[in-house]
C-alpha cells in the first residue's frame, strides 16, 4: 500500500492522542499525524500544524473517534482524501428530528459538573464507555467544557452528502455512548462496518479490527 498518503486520528471528548496508539501502531510505512484537543496533560495541536493539515488535505485520510470525527468536519474544509469515523456520529444530542440523541440535559449537567469535580465527571464518562483508566491529573476544564458544547450544538448531518463517497463507518453494535439508532440516523444509507462490541473505545479495544478495516477500505479504494 502506497506510503504517499498521510494518516490523520482524532481522538474523542475527554482522551488525548496517545488514545489512537494501540492503532496507528499498526500502520507502518505511513507518516501519521495526530489532532490533540487539549483536554488533557497540556497538550494541544498548534495552529501551526493545523494550517500544515489543511494545505495537505488532498493526500490525508482522516480518522475520527466519536467526537474527533465531528472536530474532522468542523475544523477543516470537506476536502480530505477518504474518511473514517469509529464510535462516530453526525449529531450527539437529542432534537426533533433526532429522537435517537442524548438528551440536552445530560450534556449540561455534565458541563455543569464538570467545574465542580471534574475528574470525577471524567471517571464517570470513562467507566460508561467501559475504559478502566483513571483521568490524568492535568485536566484542562475550559477545553472540556467546549467539547460538550459542541455535543450538544453540533449537527453536521447535512455533510453527509458530499463525503459519503469518501467514508467508512465503523461502530460498536452495542456502544454504550452511541447506541446504534443514533448511529444509523447519523450514517442514514451509509454502509456501516458493525463490530460485535460493549465499548465506546474500539480503538483500544479492538485495534488489529479496526486497522484492518480501514486498511482494506483503503485497499479497495485504490489508495
Amino acid at each position: 500500500m502506497s506510503s504517499k498518503y498521510r494518516l490523520l486520528f482524532a481522538h474523542g471528548w475527554g482522551f488525548s492522542k496517545e488514545f489512537w496508539k494501540p492503532v496507528a501502531n499498526l500502520f507502518q510505512g505511513f507518516t501519521i499525524d495526530y489532532i490533540d484537543l487539549g483536554y488533557l496533560d497540556n497538550q494541544v495541536t498548534s495552529d501551526k500544524a493545523l494550517l500544515i493539515i489543511q494545505e495537505n488535505q488532498d493526500n490525508i485520510i482522516a480518522i475520527g473517534h466519536s467526537l474527533g470525527f465531528i472536530y474532522l468536519l468542523k475544523q477543516f474544509p470537506l476536502k480530505f482524501y477518504h474518511y473514517v469515523a469509529i464510535n462516530g456520529f453526525l449529531r450527539f444530542s437529542k432534537a426533533d428530528d433526532f429522537a435517537s440523541g442524548v438528551p440536552l440535559r445530560i450534556l449540561q449537567r455534565m458541563s455543569k459538573n464538570i467545574e465542580k469535580d471534574s475528574s470525577a465527571v471524567l471517571s464517570q464518562f470513562y467507566e460508561q464507555c467501559q475504559y478502566h483508566q483513571t483521568p490524568s491529573l492535568i485536566l484542562n476544564i475550559e477545553q472540556l467544557k467546549i467539547g460538550l458544547e459542541w455535543l450538544e450544538k453540533d449537527d453536521f448531518r447535512s455533510c453527509l452528502s458530499t463525503i459519503q463517497n469518501r467514508l467508512t463507518v465503523i461502530a460498536s453494535d452495542h456502544d454504550p455512548v452511541v447506541s446504534k439508532e443514533m448511529t444509523s440516523h447519523s450514517f442514514k444509507n451509509q454502509p456501516i462496518q458493525w463490530i460485535e462490541d460493549k465499548t465506546h473505545i474500539l480503538p483500544i479495544k479492538k485495534p488489529e479490527l479496526c486497522a484492518s478495516i480501514i486498511r482494506n477500505t483503503l485497499i479497495s479504494n485504490e489508495l
